[in-house]
């Protein structure tokens, strides 16, 4: 049980790294710096000795190891009693290779901006999947949420809701149609009307993660999610006048992003950890998995 445990938590990792890594792929625009797949170039496979081919490279060598990985927690939970593990691997290495799959295309073909949502959907659906799979993994472990876990979706949903609709309105060569939040309008968007939208969810958003905060940093299994995601969103907030303010060099611009990724990530663990009790009796949680299957 152990074991298995430990490999959902390095699978939950390697995909949260691996959305880490797509949005510093495309915050540098480092996508096209690789133009073959899947090695780097038609007539050598490893990325040369610059900092964009490289981004690239690293990025795809964490997406092609996330599938291996999440596939073994996938096996290893065939024996576990409580089924819900069992579906979310399945459904992360769903989102992995859905994925993979689309990160290839993306570099052969292209594809618009449509299926780019769904490659994005598809690779936050499977982080969030594992990391809730391996928060069930603990012995005991039973899936109660409450207000604070309603609350910590709520704001799973609305993070994704913006960042996957970026995708659609920020403009061609924008570093805000990674996951990063809305700045503004601008005349380079697509469909002004859903920027507006985009910055109500941002609203939303920063109102749910504070009173998120607020309840979690009074539970002690809450507190350290909840504090990483003030901290992430305040740093977020700080950056929104600086690059507002002309100050968008490439440094800047990536660390906007990675917050914004580094955000999605504690708020989700955040929301799976006030879902999950762990204080529950290994009999009444064995119980409760019967139940459900």
């Amino acid at each position: 049980m152990r074991s298995t445990r430990v490999w959902f938590i390095v699978a939950a990792a390697f995909a949260f790294a691996s959305v880490v890594m797509g949005t510093v792929v495309c915050a540098t625009e480092s996508g096209a710096a690789c133009p073959n797949w899947p090695g780097c170039y038609p007539d050598q496979f490893a990325p040369r000795a610059q900092l964009n081919p490289m981004i690239e490279f690293l990025h795809r060598v964490i997406a092609a190891l996330t599938g291996p990985v999440v596939l073994i927690a996938a096996i290893l939970a065939r024996k576990v009693a409580d089924p819900r593990p069992r579906w979310l691997a399945w459904i992360g290495l769903a989102g992995t290779i859905s994925a993979g799959v689309f990160g290839m295309l993306i570099v052969r073909i292209g594809i618009p901006w449509w299926l780019g949502v769904v490659d994005l959907a598809s690779a936050l659906i499977a982080t969030v999947a594992l990391i809730v799979a391996a928060l069930l993994m603990r012995p005991g472990a039973a899936w109660t949420p409450g207000r604070t876990a309603r609350l910590a979706w709520a704001a799973v949903g609305t993070l994704a809701v913006m960042h996957l609709s970026a995708l659609a309105v920020a403009g061609d060569n924008a570093f805000t149609r990674c996951i990063s939040w809305p700045l503004g309008v601008f005349e380079t968007d697509h469909w002004p009307a859903l920027q507006w939208l985009r910055i109500v969810l941002a609203l939303v958003a920063s109102v749910l993660i504070v009173l998120l905060v607020a309840d979690g940093v009074r539970t002690p299994r809450l507190r350290l999610p909840a504090l990483a995601s003030g901290v992430l969103l305040v740093l977020e907030l700080m950056l929104v006048p600086v690059l507002l303010g002309g100050y968008d060099d490439l440094v800047l611009v990536t660390a906007y992003a990675v917050t914004a990724a580094a955000l999605f990530g504690s708020v989700s663990l955040l929301a799976g950890r006030a879902s999950v009790r762990l204080d529950v009796p290994v009999g009444a949680a064995d119980a409760s998995a019967l139940t459900v299957a």
